[in-house]
């Protein structure tokens, strides 16, 4: 009895804590340490105001390199706040084009915990198992849009991927274009961590109804052009710093891999399924 009320508790919390992955956007997430140290990588010599036009062309151009990429693995970290809760995650990510397929390996927290998605496969669900305890559930199956699955994400897992994160992005600048109070800057020569990069941002000076966010940030791969990071900041309140609302990064890239359905499928042997 004592061990089913421990599988039974085991379960609950597994949804409670939903592997359904971000998209990408994929596409965000804004720390205040964060957007600190982001302003001291700039370059002192760069920031000068553009028409937001010239931002959504660099993101554009970042989905016209993604064209020519089938897969890539990455390691996929997010910070977002979900509910009331700013929550981060680092993720070892496979990923592919056509079919839509995405597979993940959580790393911190919660590791060894593994989800699988394939469109038009397993009746359109993901497939997830948890780690320790809650792995003794086994291999369960949730609608990506359900509660359970977004449980710890802003997003459901079909919008996972570089080109879902800037598509996102894309369409919330062609919404901003419409208003003049939004301030565009660029930063040709700015650093994520080692990575040289193009930093695309825009801001809103004020809270106003059509601003989604208060400060945007897209970083592009000078060496790859590849949208390595979205940020997204929300207004500050009472003169505090903007606290981050969405970050997604990635890192580690590798493209055109050659993944085969294997890759992503439950009965591959290197998986814990």
């Amino acid at each position: 009895m004592a061990r089913f009320e421990n599988i039974h508790s085991a379960r609950r919390d597994f949804l409670k804590h939903s592997v359904a992955s971000s998209a990408a956007l994929l596409v965000p997430s804004w720390l205040v340490a964060g957007d600190q140290k982001v302003a001291k990588r700039h370059d002192a010599a760069s920031g000068e105001t553009h028409k937001l036009g010239a931002a959504i062309k660099l993101a554009k151009d970042s989905l016209e390199t993604l064209k020519k990429i089938n897969d890539y693995e990455a390691t996929f970290t997010k910070k977002e706040v979900v509910g009331k809760k700013l929550l981060q995650t680092e993720m070892s990510i496979k990923f592919r084009e056509q079919p839509f397929s995405v597979y993940i390996k959580y790393l911190n927290p919660h590791a060894g915990r593994e989800v699988i998605f394939v469109s038009g496969k397993n009746k359109g669900k993901l497939l997830a198992h948890g780690e320790g305890i809650t792995s003794i559930i086994g291999t369960i199956k949730l609608t990506p849009d359900s509660k359970d699955a977004l449980e710890e994400n802003r997003y459901p897992i079909t919008m996972f991927g570089m080109s879902n994160m800037v598509d996102t992005l894309v369409k919330q600048w062609e919404a901003d274009e419409k208003h003049d109070d939004v301030v565009v800057k660029f930063f040709p020569n700015a650093k994520l961590d080692k990575v040289d990069c193009k930093v695309a941002e825009s801001s809103f000076a004020k809270q106003v109804p059509h601003a989604k966010f208060h400060l945007t940030r897209l970083y592009i791969a000078k060496d790859s052009g590849l949208p390595v990071r979205v940020e997204q900041f929300g207004f500050p309140a009472n003169g505090a710093q903007p606290p981050v609302i969405e970050e997604y990064t990635y890192s580690n890239i590798k493209t055109n891999v050659g993944f085969s359905d294997l890759d992503f499928d439950t009965g591959n042997k290197a998986y814990g399924f």
